[in-house]
């Protein structure tokens, strides 16, 4: 699959992941329908590359999920990728018995980590996949999974819709392929983002570095190499591609 050739949907497009996608991909010649519940950053991305079309979705919502597949599609019937890669980090142990007068790990906190990193993926693929096959297009779904997928102590939330993701592009690679529509997902280990840094203070941060094989934090333009990577690979299907620098949870 050619990326110059391609349209290509892109949640969580704002910042980090999405954003170097969008316009490393624009500038291959693809073309990019932006989308992300930040209007501020959509409006800044399109600041930086015309070209790109934006869109502001709460994909944790399934009908402004729907209303926006069918507002896409309706500009441009050729889209042929999605990249789900819009997603929160947010840390609390199962128990914590520091906290009063509730120990628990907050109900409202898992319904939100679930709705924005595991409910999304399966509203847009849900929506999307359908307008491939009425179409007849082949094409290709990549979701952005986590190495915290295979269990991080801290993250029950966060690890469980991680494996949830992961689960889910099993699945389709198997049930999408009639088809022609892969399904692949991309596991990052510690990558050098705002997103990580907000979420783990750095003397968590340096422990999990001292762990990594590599001895360092993986960039955002590595992952973005691996996304192209799946892009251009039509027999891979299925897979999940661990980006981690050799580190093991």
């Amino acid at each position: 699959m050619n990326i110059s050739d391609s349209g290509i949907i892109i949640t969580g497009a704002g910042s980090g992941f999405g954003k170097e996608m969008s316009i490393k991909f624009s500038d291959s010649g693809a073309k990019i329908y932006a989308v992300d519940i930040n209007e501020t950053s959509l409006k800044n991305l399109k600041s930086l590359n015309d070209s790109i079309n934006i869109f502001r979705c709460d994909v944790s919502n399934n009908d402004d999920v729907e209303t926006l597949i069918e507002n896409i599609f309706n500009i441009d019937k050729t889209v042929n990728i999605l990249i789900n890669n819009a997603g929160i980090m947010e840390n609390a142990p199962l128990i914590n018995i520091l906290k009063r007068p509730d120990c628990r790990h907050p109900i409202a906190l898992w319904q939100k980590v679930i709705g924005v990193n595991q409910n999304s993926v399966f509203y847009m693929t849900r929506s999307f996949a359908e307008k491939l096959i009425k179409y007849r297009i082949k094409g290709l779904v990549i979701n952005i999974s986590s190495i915290s997928a295979k269990g991080n102590i801290g993250q029950t939330a966060y690890s469980a819709s991680k494996a949830a993701v992961e689960s889910m592009t099993k699945v389709w690679s198997k049930e999408l392929a009639l088809f022609g529509i892969r399904s692949v997902a991309i596991a990052p280990g510690f990558i050098d983002t705002e997103g990580t840094h907000n979420a783990l203070e750095d003397k968590i941060l340096n422990k999990w570095i001292e762990q990594t094989p590599l001895k360092r934090t993986g960039t955002i333009t590595e992952v973005v190499n691996s996304v192209k990577f799946a892009i251009e690979n039509d027999f891979l299907n299925g897979d999940v591609i661990n980006l981690n620098g050799g580190l093991s949870i």
